[in-house]
């Protein structure tokens, strides 16, 4: 059971993995827009190379990937520690042995 839970949150680690690589490519993606003119209204502005419209949308995607890289290695992390656990219920060190 707990090598189920372990594999579930190492797959959801794996499709984190492709949004993040997702989120890269569209932020190294070159874009190729007209530089504004001086004055024109609704000219797109770029902020480095980021378009207004999809910065925020790719940092909220990278703080929900960050998130739910946490969420699983906890969950790795408590899995590990109950088969600890049990391994230490089994058979408990024994000095003397």
């Amino acid at each position: 059971m707990l090598n189920n839970v372990i594999s579930t949150a190492a797959n959801a680690m794996a499709v984190q993995s492709q949004r993040l690589e997702a989120v890269a490519r569209a932020i190294a993606s070159p874009r190729t827009t007209v530089a504004p003119t001086q004055g024109a209204p609704g000219t797109p502005v770029r902020i480095g190379a980021l378009p207004l419209g999809d910065a925020i949308e790719n940092i909220a995607t990278l703080a929900e990937v960050e998130l739910a890289y946490r969420a699983n290695a906890a969950v790795i992390g408590t899995a590990l520690v109950m088969i600890d656990t049990l391994l230490e219920l089994v058979e408990p060190d024994c000095d003397e042995c």
